[in-house]
């Protein structure tokens, strides 16, 4: 979907109109929520490949290159942050445990041109400004990154909440720390709404959009920021860690309202006006978004069983800093990894962003492994001490973890069949495709997971994706898969629709057999004839299955 996004404005959409227009055509098109910041880099990188090769190819490099760039900047914020927390052996230890952190980097992989990338990107940089010198313009450059992280995502959020109580915490403790916080707030009084107005435009600041940082949380942000800048510039809180404390109160409260006052309809979450059927058959199944106890243990354990090793290390590492000048580092990194791996727990997703913030620790972890084996008598008991650096990479506790659920939890966890059949689930490729882009434009009526394939490897249309402000047409393609064939007969006559598509295998479908074993989309998993389609073999391949739609009466 960020690459039919990509297109359109390179084809000329304009700049605050990221509507998806193949998306429910006939109603106007799909709103999307996403950000022109992460879509203007991609559009810039492929401009600047288009003089030497032809646009599809400028496209596929960028879309290749785009994420390996990124990693750039962030090897660079892990090997600051090391070296603040740590000597020249810690940061090379880190940054090689880094180079195999596959939990997080598989979002710097090619083609992965989502923004997740730049999310976990911009929390290093947000762990970065937290530590050194309590200056202003620390404070005001970390009021700049949440900006950005919050217009991306709402899901930066939790992250503007852990580093505004980690500032806030400094300042309540000890006086001498308020110029970071007083230039976070500074910040967040003045660029929130300048950087929507850029990439989003002046819309946004009079809209409620529930899932975006939009009015609500502008004018919530906004007024918790004011409320507590006015309470750092008051000399006489500086007596009183009571005082400091009303002043947080008071702000917290003064936020709080507004926010309810302001937007009282996101007051039931970002996903509240969700139908129940898309909540459960959509939003409930995309695991990432959901607690560490929704998933499969064996899963769950793939990214918790590094979170406790690197609780320890950072624990470990925070203790031998005592007394030293890394000790005030340590104290923030702590907070800063508590409060991450609290929120992974809640949401899993953000489990990658936790382990990139253990990097130090475990290399902390790894060098004092390495040094304690060298100081062992025997050539047994330094090589045994050596081979416990092993647990200072994230990807090993990881292995032991998954092997010790399958051993233990064998009826908890994914079977070697379904992970094999997980693999082997790519539909639709370009290649299976192929055939239908060959057909003139029309309504593809589809699964919502395969819409953004549909719209980019051909000039189709569906009626809706798996982007959750298109919630009714979602309801809509659900409740229609769920149907028994005459019901469904109507819902796709009344889109429109000249095909309808599905692929075979992708788990989509199969909640869909399981919970109607005699709707639409399990008589055609089935291969049962259905009266008003027709299987068109010439444009199906592999999993990939094209039914025609027979005209009304015939």
């Amino acid at each position: 979907m960020r690459l039919a996004e990509v297109r359109d404005l390179i084809a000329g959409q304009s700049w605050f109109d990221v509507t998806q227009y193949r998306i429910n055509p006939a109603g106007g098109g799909g709103p999307m929520h996403w950000s022109r910041f992460i879509d203007a880099q991609i559009v810039a990188l492929t401009a600047s490949l288009r003089p030497f090769m032809s646009p599809e190819a400028a496209e596929r490099w960028a879309a290749a290159l785009y994420p390996l760039v990124l990693i750039l900047p962030l090897f660079l914020l892990l090997g600051r942050i090391s070296a603040r927390l740590g000597g020249r052996d810690e940061t090379i230890a880190a940054l090689l445990i880094a180079a195999v952190g596959v939990s997080f980097l598989h979002y710097f992989a090619p083609l992965r041109i989502d923004h997740h990338n730049w999310q976990l990107l911009l929390s290093v940089a947000m762990l970065w400004l937290a530590l050194g010198e309590p200056d202003f313009r620390r404070g005001l450059a970390a009021a700049l990154v949440i900006t950005a992280h919050l217009e991306i995502s709402l899901e930066g959020f939790p992250y503007l909440t852990l580093f505004g109580a980690l500032f806030a915490f400094d300042w309540l403790r000890d006086p001498r720390q308020a110029p970071r916080l007083k230039g976070f707030v500074a910040g967040l009084c003045v660029f929130p709404a300048l950087w929507l107005l850029a990439f989003r435009g002046p819309e946004v600041l009079v809209s409620v959009q529930c899932d975006a940082f939009s009015r609500p949380y502008i004018i919530a942000t906004t007024t918790t920021a004011v409320v507590l800048l006015a309470g750092l510039l008051l000399p006489m809180l500086a007596h009183s860690w009571q005082r400091r404390a009303s002043a947080l109160g008071l702000a917290g409260v003064a936020g709080t309202v507004a926010f309810a006052l302001s937007g009282p309809s996101c007051l039931d979450g970002p996903f509240g006006a969700l139908e129940p059927l898309v909540r459960h058959y959509w939003y409930d199944r995309v695991l990432e978004g959901q607690p560490v106890w929704a998933q499969k243990i064996d899963f769950a354990a793939l990214y918790v069983a590094p979170i406790f090793v690197g609780l320890g290390a950072a624990i470990m590492a925070w203790r031998r800093a005592r007394g030293t000048g890394c000790a005030y580092d340590w104290d923030r990194m702590l907070f800063v990894l508590l409060g991450s791996s609290l929120l992974s727990l809640l949401v899993f997703r953000t489990a990658a962003t936790t382990h990139a913030y253990l990097v130090p620790a475990f290399g902390a972890m790894a060098t004092g492994l390495w040094r304690w084996s060298r100081t062992r008598r025997t050539a047994l008991g330094r090589v045994g001490g050596a081979m416990l650096v092993l647990a200072a990479l994230p990807a090993f506790d990881s292995w032991i973890a998954d092997r010790l659920a399958i051993e233990f939890f064998s009826n908890r966890v994914a079977t070697i069949e379904d992970r094999a059949e997980a693999k082997k689930a790519s539909c639709p490729t370009m290649a299976m495709l192929a055939p239908l882009a060959g057909q003139p434009p029309q309504l593809v009526f589809a699964p919502l997971d395969i819409g953004p394939s549909i719209l980019v490897g051909t000039r189709h249309s569906v009626l809706a994706t798996g982007h959750h402000r298109s919630h009714v047409e979602m309801n809509r393609v659900i409740d229609t898969f769920l149907s028994d064939p005459a019901k469904a007969e109507l819902s796709i006559r009344r889109s429109g629709a000249a095909y309808v598509a599905l692929c075979l295998r992708l788990p989509e479908i199969g909640n869909y057999v399981r919970a109607r074993p005699h709707g639409l989309a399990a008589r055609l998993a089935r291969g049962e004839r259905i009266g008003w389609l027709d299987l068109d073999e010439s444009l199906s391949r592999g999993d990939l299955r094209v039914y025609r739609v027979r005209p009304a009466g015939s």
